[in-house]
């Protein structure tokens, strides 16, 4: 009896210590904040796929609708929501914005980015030619560094391209040998590339050597079932998206996961098939919550 007793004692402890050993000592949780469903004219969101954070506004890419929506930030509140349709976007998946307030907008449909202004009119499709290798660029990620320039991540080819401000291509980074399937890249202020692979579950980047992208973090299937999108805050941590499972992974900078947040739902708070996130100056979220025809804000307490 006595030896049973000290058996189970044992198995409580190591049961009541697993999740400090997965996510840290400190704890990281989300708190809701709000929820957007329409344009400032009532008009309802249909599967929007895309959100970006600048500095005094947001902008929805309501992919279901092909449009955009532009909304105002006062205080981290999003108010308004003008629409931008434009007849050269027809499936926006993905939307960036520059320091100077343009926007950046992945057609999925035609496999296109557009630069657009501020009060999004259009300045140019941007050119994918002048490559190192010609061939069909095939784009389903885009970001930009703190010198604006343009980051896409090219699936078919298996590289990362490179285009300054002006949209004149720079260099291309090539992916690794042995590698799932990614799905979406960030960049920081420096230029540090990370993709997110879908189906390894890895965060691969470019810290080491600016034109070889290595495994950055460790395995996350624990955690994360089919990745959406990736996002990073101003303290470097990554925020992931789980479209399967429905959810938020954090990763720290060591790589580990500090964090899985939020769950499959319908209410709000909770989330159906999660997209693009953005992180605003304020650190807070932004999800497209594609399944729920809406984009939610979060507050993250860490």
């Amino acid at each position: 009896m006595q030896g049973s007793g000290k058996s189970l004692l044992i198995v409580l402890m190591i049961v009541l210590l697993l999740p400090l050993r997965s996510f840290g000592a400190e704890a990281i949780r989300l708190k809701y904040g709000l929820a957007l469903y329409t344009d400032e004219k009532g008009n309802g969101l249909n599967q929007p796929e895309g959100v970006a954070c600048g500095e005094d506004r947001l902008v929805v890419a309501d992919t279901g609708n092909g449009r955009l929506i532009l909304y105002t930030l006062k205080s981290g509140e999003p108010t308004g929501g003008k629409e931008i349709k434009l007849s050269q976007i027809l499936y926006p998946e993905r939307i960036r914005i520059s320091s100077k307030g343009d926007l950046f907008v992945l057609d999925g449909r035609q496999r296109k980015v557009l630069h657009l202004g501020p009060e999004g009119e259009l300045k140019q499709v941007v050119d994918m030619g002048g490559l190192p290798t010609e061939s069909m660029v095939v784009p389903i990620g885009i970001d930009l560094d703190g010198s604006d320039n343009l980051y896409v991540l090219d699936s078919l080819a298996g590289r990362v391209l490179v285009f300054n401000a002006d949209g004149k291509f720079q260099r291309q980074i090539d992916f690794p040998k042995s590698f799932g399937f990614f799905i979406d890249l960030a960049v920081d202020q420096k230029g540090t590339v990370f993709l997110v692979d879908a189906v390894d579950a890895v965060v691969y980047c470019n810290a080491k050597d600016p034109a070889v992208l290595s495994m950055c973090s460790g395995n996350l299937k624990n955690d994360l079932k089919f990745a959406g999108s990736i996002a990073l805050d101003s303290s470097g941590l990554l925020y992931i998206t789980d479209q399967n499972s429905g959810g938020v992974v954090v990763v720290g900078k060591d790589g580990n996961v500090r964090a899985r947040l939020l769950t499959l739902g319908w209410k709000e708070g909770t989330v159906r098939y999660p997209t693009q996130l953005c992180v605003d100056k304020a650190d807070d979220l932004f999800v497209a919550d594609r399944a729920n025809n809406r984009i939610q804000e979060f507050t993250p307490l860490k």
